[in-house]
């Protein structure tokens, strides 16, 4: 760096586990509801539930009109104003399992975690109650992610990105949101032209076209002609080495700075770009400018001694970057003796803060840097990677003043 984070996504249809009981004393199969209520125009998430074993239930996993065989043995119903218990109804024997269905989402319904009473959104905005019989139509319009009205809601106990149809109420499908955790309003939100896309669980949703192209490519533009000025894990000739040691260092003959691009996409999760000062010295390391971008699979890339002030154009911290997108400028921020840009990809520190510095990375002292929100350590070490353009990035040697190949970017 000198001169030379898991989330669990809580589907309520799809990491439940639900033990089956019985539907002899449902109406169900007949299609007679059994509480009245108002079904909803309105979201609920439903708190210190528990199945009938006693396994507390998510609160993101719960909506209006989900029902689980709970404890005691009886049917219980999330409703506007909390769980309700169903009258006449208990559950926790038989086997209702029912198959082929598919959420309003079109999602397909896991008939393992399928009961008598299960109740979930269909594709007609309508509510189907699992029966002995199978699917049952209840007539009772519905709304899995509670339509677009009202102010959205992260339910999501991880923090991360998550898309207006997961783990989110009163969103809109089609916008990325920056969760802070269950129960809170998104701290941001980007509108993704192209959709959203929910990915797999233990990873970030993000804007289709976002992750587009998941290798790396070198992080400048194409017209650019760079040097390697200090290579990875070479002990010999002062370049880097520890939990640092898969990183590059890389200039512009001449002392010239350069565009800084993305050598692939993701979320800005750190940024700081107020400084404007830096020395060839540890004793200026806190005064570097930075910028981390989140890939959603567990690894972050960090830029280092970006020129201060250059932030591009539509970048912020918590919105979403393209591989190729234009970020900074690279500069002469922090320990630093000439403009050069630090690059490197670690693990994401899982829970750490995000965006301290703020949307635009002015909001924090000058000479302040989060080192433990981002920096690699022993537990969150860099990570070998080869780009497409040199796919001998990480075999790492003694490279100094090496002529980069041209960026595909």
């Amino acid at each position: 760096m000198n001169s030379h984070f898991f989330r669990q996504t809580l589907l309520a249809l799809g990491v439940l586990g639900l033990t089956a009981c019985s539907g002899a004393d449902l109406d169900e199969a007949s299609g007679v509801e059994d509480v009245s209520r108002v079904e909803q125009a309105a979201t609920c998430a439903c708190a210190s539930g528990q199945y009938h074993n006693g396994t507390p239930i998510p609160v993101s996993a719960t909506y209006c009109g989900f029902r689980v065989c709970g404890v005691g043995n009886v049917n219980f119903e999330c409703t506007s104003t909390g769980w309700v218990s169903v009258p006449g109804s208990t559950c926790g024997a038989g086997q209702c399992r029912c198959s082929g269905g598919s959420d309003d989402q079109g999602r397909a319904i896991d008939p393992n975690i399928t009961e008598c009473g299960f109740r979930v959104c269909g594709g007609d905005k309508k509510f189907y109650t699992c029966g002995t019989g199978g699917w049952t139509s209840t007539g009772v319009a519905c709304s899995s992610t509670g339509g677009t009205t009202g102010s959205p809601l992260c339910l999501g106990s991880q923090a991360g990105a998550y898309c207006g149809n997961d783990s989110m109420s009163n969103a809109v499908a089609s916008t990325l949101y920056q969760c802070p955790g269950a129960n809170q309003a998104p701290t941001s939100s980007q509108a993704c032209p192209n959709g959203c896309v929910v990915a797999p669980a233990g990873t970030a949703d993000y804007c289709a076209g976002v992750q587009g192209g998941q290798g790396y490519r070198l992080p400048w533009p194409r017209a650019n002609a760079l040097i390697l000025t200090q290579d990875c894990n070479d002990s010999c000739c002062n370049d880097h080495v520890g939990v640092d040691k898969y990183a590059w260092d890389f200039a512009m003959a001449g002392n010239v700075t350069f565009p800084v691009v993305a050598a692939r996409g993701g979320i800005v999760t750190h940024l700081k770009m107020n400084s404007v000062s830096g020395c060839n010295s540890n004793a200026c390391v806190n005064q570097a400018n930075f910028m981390v971008i989140d890939h959603g699979d567990g690894t972050h890339s960090t830029y280092l001694h970006l020129k201060g002030g250059s932030l591009a154009a539509g970048v912020t911290c918590g919105g979403s970057v393209v591989r190729g997108q234009q970020l900074a400028t690279a500069g002469n921020t922090g320990w630093s003796s000439a403009n050069h840009l630090h690059f490197e990809v670690s693990g994401v520190h899982p829970g750490a803060p995000t965006c301290e510095c703020g949307s635009t990375g002015q909001g924090c002292s000058a000479s302040t840097v989060p080192w433990a929100n981002f920096w690699p350590s022993t537990a969150y070490p860099t990570v070998a990677i080869q780009f497409e353009e040199w796919p001998a990035a990480s075999t790492c040697a003694n490279r100094a003043g090496l002529q980069m190949p041209w960026s595909m970017n």
